[in-house]
């Protein structure tokens, strides 16, 4: 243990202890990292740096160094936050539970569609009739795809094959108009030409793998972390409101509709 020098009543209050079950939690700390025991020399540098720590932030807080710091602000409201999400987490849910919020959010556990297709590009930039070219070509393709079909076309720096592509995918590279047209064509044919914001293709699908409901047992990892997010935000939401009214919070009529959804009713107006 270590006893700072002190006399009068805040004796107690400045005394700083360290001991065996500090000794245990740093041995503990160090073997989940390091997957063995610390040596002496190891295990004397992390007492020495615990002690300097404990000591130099309770008197830098005793000099009201952590006052109006807006990065030891985000430190405490970082630590809370852990501290809030460990909670939340500590509840476990029974199957019931599980179901129930399966059943609330199908959404939410819907496998996407996907699709498989190659692609020809026809560029309005250095074409004098691209949708011309385009249509001439496809009159000239059958639903078999030629290997070179890609070089009947004009260069663009995306990939002329896209396989077992998921709708983001396609709208990433290519635009939200062309991947909606995209996966309405059936496979094994050509299909065009399909616009997006390059220019024209003309696309041939492969293959489609519809969306569907996954089983209740097959998303039920999903399922439970889906259930912890949302008791974590609720935990998270019923805190800040009691907060709320813990404290006199002071806000000024201006700034009141961008706090609006958090709970203007638990806070003061200030006039400017």
């Amino acid at each position: 243990y270590l006893n700072p020098p002190s006399r009068g009543a805040d004796a107690q209050s400045r005394q700083v202890r360290i001991g065996p079950g500090e000794v245990r939690w740093l041995t503990e700390t160090w073997m989940l990292q390091w997957h063995r025991p610390p040596t002496t020399e190891e295990m004397r540098g992390m007492v020495l740096d615990l002690l300097k720590e404990e000591l130099y932030s309770r008197e830098a807080r005793e000099m009201r160094l952590d006052k109006d710091d807006i990065i030891v602000r985000r430190r405490l409201t970082q630590k809370l936050e852990f501290l809030l999400q460990d909670t939340a987490r500590a509840a476990e849910p029974t199957d019931d539970d599980l179901r129930r919020f399966y059943q609330a959010h199908p959404k939410r556990f819907r496998t996407e569609a996907r699709i498989s297709f190659r692609q020809v590009y026809f560029s309005p930039e250095h074409r004098r009739d691209a949708v011309r070219d385009a249509g001439v070509l496809l009159a000239r393709l059958s639903s078999a795809t030629p290997p070179s079909v890609a070089a009947m076309g004009d260069r663009l720096l995306l990939d002329s094959e896209y396989r077992d592509a998921d709708e983001q995918t396609v709208v990433s590279a290519f635009g939200p108009d062309f991947a909606d047209a995209v996966f309405a064509q059936q496979p094994g044919a050509w299909h065009g030409p399909i616009a997006s914001g390059y220019g024209l293709h003309l696309v041939y699908v492969t293959q489609t793998v519809p969306a569907h409901q996954r089983a209740f047992a097959e998303a039920r990892p999903q399922v439970l972390e889906a259930w912890r997010e949302q008791q974590q935000r609720e935990s998270e939401e019923r805190y800040f409101a009691r907060l709320m009214k813990k404290y006199r919070v002071v806000i000024d009529d201006s700034v009141k509709p961008l706090i609006a959804p958090l709970g203007v009713a638990h806070v003061d107006g200030a006039a400017r």
